[in-house]
């Protein structure tokens, strides 16, 4: 410990005044995420399908499937299937089987071809694990139709309800899903709001101004996410999953009340 003296003539500090370094690990992850994301690094395929989420996601996802053990996981935003897919496998390596009750609902704007071939019924294609996929949807995620159809599936075998907002990534959308897809989640259960990190790409390539997307920089998952938990007390943030690592969403796991 350094003397008083010293201390008061700025040339050293003593060991319980050192400052909190964490902004550091905090930039550093920043940078890399900028790099990952406009590298593509998050053009990843599970079990043979493309899935869009960068590796440290993938397990972070793994790791809360695991622990939370949902009945039914409901994810805005198919793409090619790969990520409806992705959690119908762990549901399946857990022990469940269609059989079972719950699995994976889906719902995306547009139908990709990818997504008709690996998880529709008529597909002679069809993935061994799409039938964990117990309901694909086309249309709005916000629309009211949408969502009642959800709700109806879930209440006809109810269990725990996990949810994952991976689609438009407008802020107003985000917002409007977290709205409707937040009460769906059941007590003590996870909600997940996907690529918050579109705030910190607002300047780079990937996510250029465009017709799409007019203001990355203001309109985004985590403006619309703090703007949520101004509002609500049911959630709060669950930063262990995404601590480490480069993370889409490492400030957007978030825990329901019980």
């Amino acid at each position: 410990m350094v003397s008083n003296q010293d201390n008061r003539f700025g040339r050293l500090q003593p060991e319980t005044d050192k400052p909190d370094l964490d902004f550091v690990v905090r930039d550093l992850q920043r940078s890399l995420t900028r790099v990952a994301a406009n590298l593509r690094w998050y053009e990843q395929t599970w079990l043979g399908v493309p899935v869009w989420q960068l590796p440290d996601d993938l397990v972070a996802l793994q790791r809360i499937v695991f622990d939370e053990k949902p009945k039914w996981i409901v994810e805005t935003g198919t793409k090619f299937g790969g990520s409806a897919l992705f959690f119908a496998s762990l549901l399946i390596m857990m022990g469940r089987a269609p059989e079972t009750g719950g699995g994976v609902i889906t719902v995306d704007i547009h139908e990709t071809a990818e997504a008709r071939e690996l998880l529709s019924n008529e597909s002679v294609h069809r993935h061994r694990f799409a039938p964990m996929v117990r309901k694909r949807l086309i249309g709005d995620a916000k629309a009211s139709e949408i969502v009642a159809d959800i709700e109806a599936a879930i209440a006809g075998d109810p269990g725990p309800v996990m949810v994952f907002l991976d689609d438009w990534h407008d802020g107003e959308h985000v917002y409007a899903e977290l709205l409707r897809y937040s009460k769906m989640v059941t007590g003590g259960g996870i909600l997940i709001v996907a690529d918050t990190t579109f705030e910190d790409l607002a300047d780079t390539p990937l996510v250029a101004e465009s017709a799409k997307y007019r203001n990355a920089r203001e309109s985004n998952p985590r403006a619309a996410l703090r703007r949520f938990l101004t509002e609500t007390r049911d959630f709060v943030p669950v930063p262990d999953y995404t601590r480490t690592g480069i993370s889409n969403f490492p400030d957007s796991v978030l825990r329901k009340a019980s």
